[in-house]
């Protein structure tokens, strides 16, 4: 005689019951991620926790003498497209790295005196030609641009951002190259047709310019790349607003494999259909840079808010698939149960489940 979960009852209880709590665990792990589901800059921000990696500060004054390891550094092949670009340009006749970041930014900010905006959802070939033929994209678009051009005419070159919004999607991004005739990264805001200098006419590192304008430094100031191109601001004051309202949210984007990521298999599947499938994939494959938050005094509670979100991301990347194959597996244990145990009760009943 059978007794407690021996009886083909009892052990579909079981099957019913574990299925049940393990398809409760899998709703409640997916609604957790619901606030950030609907916005793109806080999609952003589940891009950046998924993406954030150790470092505080002084990991960013490497120089490209000695490249971290960790960091995506460009090994694949320079897309003929962009060496085109860069002897059209002729970079290579001009007298050092600065002049030829000058000249670069001009290209792309001389194709409308207004900027039309709207992100770009192409590949670097395609971004480009809508940044200058159309005068359309965002400060993104025309820092990958500057990349691609920048990596082909053999320019080291790293990009920073910042966001208003904690570390989200609000904010900014702008390359940084390394001048190689002087051993000095100097900043360039592309979008924006600006450069940095302070006492002198030299212009500024990222991080040289990030003490100044914390520090309040009176000799800080903003001069255009390109006098013919529109402004970032008409008024200079809203400028430096913008700029210092950024200050606690920095970090930097952890490889500069523009050339990789252009062609990789998720990236050519979804460009022009899905900007965060594209970047999904693209994480999957392991082409997409990491970030590394510049973490000081003032941002304590930002950077340790993005370290809980990552960690979250990443027991939610563990308990998911889990939480999905056991449900799977009590679906699959109670069909076969139920299949034994004909007059059992139904799975799929709101008063059962797979218990």
């Amino acid at each position: 005689m059978l007794v407690g979960h021996d009886r083909p009852g009892g052990r579909l209880k079981v099957w019913r019951w574990s299925g049940w709590i393990s398809l409760f665990v899998l709703l409640v792990s997916l609604l957790s991620l619901t606030p950030y589901l609907g916005s793109s800059t806080e999609l952003v921000r589940l891009r950046n926790a998924l993406m954030l990696r150790e470092g505080i500060s002084p990991d960013f004054a490497w120089t490209p003498a000695n490249v971290p390891a960790s960091f995506l550094q460009e090994r694949g092949p320079v897309d003929p497209f962009f060496i085109q670009v860069v002897q059209q340009l002729r970079l290579a006749e001009l007298s050092d790295d600065w002049a030829r970041a000058v000249a670069i930014s001009r290209h792309l900010l001389s194709s409308s005196p207004v900027l039309r905006g709207g992100a770009i959802k192409s590949d670097l070939r395609g971004t480009y030609q809508s940044v200058v033929v159309q005068g359309h994209g965002y400060c993104g678009d025309f820092t990958d641009v500057f990349v691609a051009i920048a990596m082909a005419a053999g320019i080291p070159v790293r990009t920073w951002s910042f966001s208003f919004d904690a570390f989200g999607g609000h904010g900014h991004v702008w390359p940084e190259i390394w001048n190689r005739q002087i051993s000095r990264w100097q900043l360039v805001d592309v979008f924006n047709n600006y450069y940095f200098v302070d006492t002198g006419t030299m212009p500024l590192s990222a991080l040289t310019f990030r003490r100044a304008l914390s520090s309040g430094s009176p000799q800080l100031r903003l001069a255009t790349l390109d006098p013919r191109a529109r402004p970032g601001w008409a008024i200079e004051s809203k400028a430096w607003a913008y700029y210092r309202r950024g200050l606690p949210g920095w970090y930097m984007g952890w490889g500069n494999n523009v050339f990789t990521y252009d062609q990789s298999r998720s990236v050519k599947l979804f460009s022009g259909v899905s900007s965060s499938l594209e970047q999904l994939g693209a994480i999957a494959e392991g082409v997409h840079p990491p970030i590394r938050l510049l973490a000081d005094d003032e941002n304590q509670a930002q950077v340790q808010a993005m370290w809980r979100l990552h960690r979250q991301l990443i027991f939610l990347a563990w308990l998911v698939p889990v939480t999905a194959l056991v449900f799977l597996v009590c679906l699959l244990g109670w069909a076969y149960r139920r299949h034994r145990s004909p007059s059992a009760h139904s799975f799929s009943g709101l008063e059962h489940g797979c218990h």
